[in-house]
């Protein structure tokens, strides 16, 4: 997968599953840091057994959620992440 998408720097973050069809959520942030398109990474999985946990440990994630998500603190972290995301934030 080529990322050429160029996303925003600031007021900007990621809500992304961790299993994703061709690569883990966890992949794909991976990558966009390596390419320097970081933003802060809420993410969100239905699963809660020991590779996804595991998973979990080894990322940067501003925050995970697990399904089905309540309305108030996906917000609360979506709040969080968009502040993280702004200079002298990180």
């Amino acid at each position: 997968m080529v990322l050429q998408q160029t996303f925003p720097s600031t007021n900007a973050c990621l809500l992304i599953d961790i299993y994703l069809p061709e690569m883990s959520g966890i992949e794909l942030c991976q990558r966009l840091n390596q390419v320097g398109q970081a933003l802060p990474a809420i993410l969100i999985t239905a699963r809660n057994d020991e590779l996804t946990q595991r998973l979990v440990r080894g990322s940067r994630a501003t925050a995970v959620l697990y399904k089905p998500i309540d309305e108030r603190p996906l917000f609360q972290v979506i709040e969080r992440a968009i502040a993280l995301s702004r200079p002298g934030q990180r």
